[in-house]
């Protein structure tokens, strides 16, 4: 992983910041809820980027790139690491150019490969394990994605899934997978609009 020399900490949280109330505000104009970015919050944003510079991990998986708001955040929070694979899908072709634009913009685009693919058939597919995932996607799929998800992590991977507390009803079933499988340890933060993560433990 490297970090394009054009990086500057103060342009990059600007640019966050613009971009969050950006895209807020078109959010807030669309009624159907498909079209909105729905990006996490700024707490929670800020929360990844913490837990990557604090694991450093080796790879790193965000299902859900959308315009490419969290994925700024986990590559700013990465962006000290020699090595690093850093996947972001989307199934979205436009929303993943927009994140590329994003990432060129604050000099982070040689810190993510944007792969726009079903994360189904990426997880099914996959054969890597990966430290830290990121999970912000559809959740009606959620549950399709258990097997994929737990082939994927290994003994230290970390699991973090958005909207776990405003969503609650939606996501309840995915998470049970988690917390009643004793090869995890389970917590749920009161960050952003709440997040889930799972520590694998055993194999």
């Amino acid at each position: 992983m490297s970090v394009h020399k054009s990086f500057e900490r103060t342009h990059f949280l600007s640019y966050c910041q613009s971009l969050y109330e950006a895209d807020s505000t078109y959010d807030y104009e669309q009624s159907n809820r498909l079209d909105r970015h729905r990006h996490v919050e700024p707490d929670a944003a800020q929360f990844l980027a913490n837990i990557a510079t604090i694991r450093q991990p080796e790879k790193v998986l965000e299902i859900g790139t959308s315009t490419g708001f969290s994925t700024l955040w986990l590559a700013y929070g990465l962006r000290h690491q020699a090595e690093c694979d850093f996947i972001s899908l989307d199934i979205d072709e436009s929303r993943s150019e927009a994140a590329r634009q994003h990432l060129q913009n604050t000099g982070l685009s040689d810190s993510v490969r944007l792969i726009v693919q079903d994360a189904f058939i990426f997880l099914n597919s996959n054969e890597d394990v990966f430290d830290l995932i990121f999970l912000d996607a559809e959740r009606q799929f959620y549950l399709d994605y258990i097997q994929g998800l737990h082939n994927t992590l290994d003994i230290g991977s970390v699991l973090i899934v958005d909207n776990v507390i405003s969503h609650r009803d939606e996501v309840c079933a995915f998470l049970a997978e988690f917390t009643n499988d004793s090869r995890y340890i389970c917590h749920t933060l009161d960050v952003g609009a709440g997040l889930f993560i799972a520590v694998r433990q055993e194999h």
